[in-house]
């Protein structure tokens, strides 16, 4: 499916204080000087600029990214609104733009057919990338009296943050990654110490490899309802073992113990896999909180789930396993903690109720949904896997029988998984299962 169009929401940059800065690249008159960089390596700046996104940081510099917009697509209508230049707009999807100066004049853009994208550095300045040129246009928001976008009028309701609100970006600031489920935006809680009966995103990040995995954790369950994370170049390095650092995690209000698990008859077992994370001994022992856990038989943890985690391992990292290169994939790994669940228009048990003792819910199935994104043909393609668990061996050798549909997926589980994609793009993949794309096979 081609992509259209994605842009990176922003989060309110008039939280930060502006800083005094060289002079820039716009004079008094609004003459351009596209060489040079006003933006000095200052380390007060750098903490206030970093920020982690899904980019190809060989382009450009790593320190100086914070917001990134892809502008690559036409649209059919569009508004028009203005904003001070300290402001940053509502929800990132900006197209054209007007700049107005200080020295009279204004610099008109129009994004369709000149800019690559624009890096917004919060309190200090833009960063303008027009296509086919490797140095940026900059400009100081000192220098500027408003800036004037061209708003897409495009619909994704089902998005986090048209779900949570202006809210979220202080609260859950990660919400907007394309691996992120729908989050109980009805039942969050962003302080732990009011999460007692709420849900809980929590966000491990590991310093240079950025973000471990996210997960959203149930409270009031002890159980995680889903973890996600992303496998690409940067973050699937082999530099370390494995660290079995099993511990509960003081983040959230109602951890999971190893107490819990002691006597059980079911293994601690990882959603975000310890063997995907082994740049390094902190990444890797962030993936031993028990919030990264749900009870599995071993003959399901170290059989078929097994297998299905490799087999994702392998579509991120070696192209002969899925039909073309994968920069990214886009992972969510969960088990079902409700009830009851619906499969093929049958409502039956989510999970062992009577394997459950109080602390410890024992889920009746297992699942993951990818996402496969291709940056040179700009595609994505997707597919979920679902599995029973059994205290029996399972088959492996024919993965194609336990793949379904993300749509089918989200009937079973009710949760809306890649919402934060374009629409025209998530209705599209989340209704396939090209099995031949995937290099799988179903029994004969």
């Amino acid at each position: 499916m081609k992509k259209k169009q994605y842009i990176i929401p922003e989060m309110e940059i008039t939280k930060i204080q502006n800083m005094s800065l060289l002079a820039g690249s716009v004079d008094a008159n609004g003459d351009v000087n596209i060489g040079g960089d006003p933006i000095p390596d200052n380390e007060e700046i750098i903490d206030a600029a970093t920020h982690e996104f899904d980019f190809d940081f060989d382009d450009f510099k790593q320190i100086l990214l914070l917001f990134v917009f892809t502008l690559t697509s036409l649209f059919a209508s569009a508004d028009t609104v203005t904003k001070n230049p300290a402001d940053a707009p509502d929800d990132g999807k900006k197209h054209a733009m007007t700049l107005y100066l200080k020295g009279g004049g204004t610099v008109e853009f129009n994004t369709l057919s000149t800019i690559e994208h624009v890096t917004y550095l919060p309190g200090v300045g833009m960063k303008v990338y027009l296509k086919n040129q490797t140095n940026s246009i900059d400009y100081l928001y000192s220098q500027l009296t408003q800036i004037e976008y061209v708003i897409e009028n495009s619909n994704n309701t089902n998005a986090n943050w048209a779900m949570v609100g202006k809210d979220m970006w202080e609260n859950y600031p990660e919400a907007w990654r394309l691996e992120y489920p729908q989050v109980s935006y009805s039942n969050l809680s962003p302080k732990k110490e009011e999460a007692n009966d709420k849900n809980q995103i929590v966000v491990k990040t590991c310093d240079p490899y950025g973000i471990t995995y996210s997960l959203e954790w149930d409270n009031k369950k002890i159980a995680n309802r889903w973890t996600c994370y992303e496998l690409h170049a940067g973050n699937t390095m082999s530099n370390v073992g494995r660290k079995d650092d099993f511990k509960a995690d003081a983040a959230v209000y109602n951890s999971s113990e190893l107490s819990d698990y002691s006597n059980s008859g079911f293994s601690r077992g990882h959603l975000c896999p310890s063997a995907d994370r082994l740049c390094s001994t902190e990444q890797n022992k962030q993936t031993f909180f028990l919030t990264n856990m749900q009870p599995q038989y071993q003959s399901h943890n170290g059989g078929l789930w097994s297998r299905l985690e490799t087999q994702v391992r392998d579509y991120a990292t070696n192209d002969s396993y899925s039909d073309s290169h994968c920069d990214t994939l886009y992972v969510v790994k969960a088990a079902t903690i409700t009830d009851k669940v619906n499969i093929n228009g049958s409502e039956v048990d989510g999970i062992y109720a009577e394997k459950c003792n109080g602390r410890l819910l024992v889920p009746k199935y297992f699942y993951m949904a990818l996402l496969h994104y291709n940056k040179a043909t700009d595609t994505y393609h997707a597919l979920a896997f679902w599995t029973e668990h059994l205290s029996t061996t399972q088959p492996v050798t024919y993965l194609g029988d336990y793949a379904i549909t993300i749509d089918e997926l989200e009937k079973r589980t009710g949760i809306d998984f890649f919402c934060n994609l374009p629409d025209e793009i998530e209705n599209a993949v989340e209704a396939e299962a090209d099995l031949d794309f995937w290099n799988l096979t179903t029994t004969p």
